[in-house]
Order: structure tokens, then sequence, then C-alpha cells
């Protein structure tokens, strides 16, 4: 399990068995004394790197607390989910294509995006209250969106921004999502 985990955080998108049991040190048959078939091998696979990215994702607000000022929980947070990306982003690309096809990677992904929206809305709630419920709503889904991996990998891997262009949008991101605009502006 851990040469598949390593496999697929490395970029391996989908490693054969052969690679597996290389990386493992053991046989192309020894692999399938621990499993029935690819298929149970790639749930395993799936619950042990969720066990290493939740807790990574929970930490990834960094060190702010929701009555630190607005600009001070901003930076932890960015730096937070910036540093985190630039860990896993080989195997977050990988879950995200997964999670389209594999019913126990989507509700994975899913959770992980629940702690996230639950994480943003504790972090900023006090400027959320400044809005409607209705304009809160579409404020912390606007938050959840621009802090959200798949965001962050667009920015980087696919639009070739560098860390420190990733770190101005998400800043400015979430300043506009929280700012509310003076009237007659």
């Amino acid at each position: 399990m851990d040469a598949l985990v390593e496999l697929t955080t490395e970029g391996l998108d989908d490693p054969s068995i052969d690679d597996i049991a290389d990386r493992a040190g053991v046989s192309y048959r020894s692999v399938y004394r621990y499993f029935r078939d690819r298929s149970e091998m790639m749930d395993e696979a799936t619950d042990r790197a969720v066990a290493w990215i939740k807790p990574l994702v929970i930490k990834a607000v960094g060190v702010a607390k929701p009555t630190d000022p607005l600009d001070h929980r901003i930076d932890a947070i960015v730096d937070a989910r910036v540093e985190l990306y630039f860990q896993i982003a080989d195997m977050l690309r990988n879950v995200t294509a997964r999670s389209f096809s594999n019913r126990k990677v989507h509700e994975h992904r899913q959770d992980v995006r629940r702690i996230s929206r639950s994480q943003m809305y504790e972090m900023f709630g006090t400027e959320l209250k400044n809005f409607t419920p209705q304009e809160g709503e579409l404020r912390i889904t606007a938050i959840t969106q621009v802090m959200g991996f798949e965001a962050i990998d667009y920015v980087v891997h696919e639009r070739n921004h560098s860390r420190e262009e990733l770190e101005r949008y998400l800043r400015g991101g979430l300043r506009a999502a929280l700012t509310v605009p003076e009237v007659g502006t």
C-alpha cells in the first residue's frame, strides 16, 4: 500500500502491478496474496491516502484564530493552503481524476470539501455576518471555490503562475469575498 500511495503521490496516474511490486520490493504474485484484485487494492490505497491527507487539510488553516485581525487570518490560511498544495499536488490531481469514476474517492473528496467549507466559515464568520444570509452563502461559496485545491491547481498547473502569483490571487480573492462594498461605489 505504501508503494502505491508513493507512486501516486509522485504523479504516476495509474501505476501497474509491476510498478507497485517493484517499489515494494516484492514479486507480482505477492501483491495478489494481500488483495483479491486491483479494485480492492485501489480502495485500500484510497483509504490510506485519505487518512494521510485529511489531517493535513484540517491543519491547513494556519495558526490564526477567528478573533485575529482579518489580514492575519487571510495570510495564515493562504500560507497553509499553498504549502499543503505543493506537498500533495500530484496526488490531488490523481484523486480528482478518479473521483469521477470511483464512488469511494468521490465520497472522500466531498468530505474534504465539507471540512474546508466549515473551516472557512469558522475563520471568517465575523465578516460573513455583515451580509444577508443569502449573500453570506454566496460569499462562503466563493471563498470555498477560490481556496479549493482544484482552483489552486488550475492557477499553478494549468495557467503556469508562480507560487507568489498564486498567493496574491488567493489573498485578493479572500479579501474581495469578505469586503462589503461602500455605498455609492
